[in-house]
């Protein structure tokens, strides 16, 4: 029996599976963020070892794995691939350990088809055209400080710079107890220091001692409002016309196939909201179905079997897709 191991290793999380030839689950393990720009080598090192440890369980023979498909964004780095490699051998595990894109992934964890294109929405945001099964142009997914339109960063920057306003004299919102609430500050009180309300002047410490991305914890709070407060709509209506954009880009360069989504902002997120809040995004899907996932692992299974020479046809795939559900419940 042919068994080969795949992870992906995302910002805040990381999912390993253990497959066989065949499509079916042997087993599967779950750590914290494994993405190396994101977390570090050191610190992506260890989520992936941890996840492959749980993986493979008491597996008689880890030997048995051909390859190690280890899907996530950005760059290698540091050693990343090679060093996964060693501290995986020390289990017994000594397949080469090959890599991939978390937006590929992410594609082939919707469909087995070729060619499509993937849109995702966390933290960051991008867009990719997919041909042939493999990755021909990103749109955006440039980072906080370039792009990254629609994502949980900008979502989360702009609800920090709405409280921000609120308590500096400008139009009020809901969102701002919630999210002095988040960094345990007091909502009422606006004692004057220095000419400055003190509460602001904490909210701007507390926000500072962040590092950009994290903002991203704040877009939840625009979405709980959405209803009940104009300042959050705007900021979702925005974002979602942001998100938009980056698809009408993406499916300028590949017009034909499917539309994967992923990413807990988009998904959970965007997806939730009533269409009408929604309508640039969903005229941009255009007329097919798009495909909502939960993350990429099916994808990096798929990419695993199929760099092991594996046909990943209807049949395969949905074997994949049923038996790796099945295996964290």
């Amino acid at each position: 029996m042919r068994e080969f191991l795949a992870i992906d290793a995302g910002g805040t999380s990381t999912r390993a599976v253990l497959v066989d030839g065949d499509g079916r689950c042997l087993g599967s393990g779950r750590s914290s963020g494994g993405n190396p720009t994101s977390a570090g080598v050191d610190r992506a090192v260890d989520a992936v070892t941890a996840a492959i440890t749980d993986a493979i369980g008491a597996s008689a023979a880890p030997e048995a794995v051909e390859l190690v498909l280890l899907a996530h964004a950005g760059s290698s780095a540091g050693g990343f691939h090679e060093r996964v490699a060693e501290r995986i051998a020390a289990l017994g595990v000594r397949g080469p350990v090959v890599g991939a894109g978390d937006v590929t992934a992410l594609f082939a964890s919707g469909t087995p088809e070729p060619d499509g294109v993937a849109l995702i929405a966390g933290t960051g945001a991008i867009g990719g055209a997919i041909r042939d099964g493999v990755l021909v142009r990103t749109v955006d997914g440039t980072g906080w400080l370039l792009g990254d339109e629609g994502s949980g960063f900008q979502l989360g920057h702009r609800v920090a710079r709405a409280v921000v306003d609120d308590i500096d004299g400008g139009p009020s919102t809901r969102l701002t107890p919630l999210v002095l609430e988040r960094f345990g500050l007091p909502s009422t009180a606006r004692d004057v220091a220095d000419g400055r309300p003190q509460v602001l002047g904490a909210l701007i410490h507390a926000l500072y001692g962040l590092r950009p991305v994290q903002l991203s914890v704040l877009a939840p709070l625009a979405f709980a409002l959405v209803d009940a407060d104009d300042v959050a709509r705007r900021i979702v209506r925005d974002g979602a016309e942001a998100l938009s954009r980056v698809l009408a880009r993406s499916r300028r360069i590949q017009p034909d196939g499917p539309l994967v989504l992923g990413g807990s902002v988009l998904v959970e997120g965007y997806l939730a909201q009533e269409p009408s809040l929604l309508r640039p995004l969903l005229d941009a899907a255009g007329a097919g179905t798009p495909i909502p996932v939960p993350d990429g692992t099916v994808g990096a299974a798929v990419l695993a079997l199929r760099t092991g020479g594996i046909e990943v046809d209807d049949a395969v795939f949905a074997t994949l897709t049923a038996s790796i559900r099945a295996s964290r419940r």
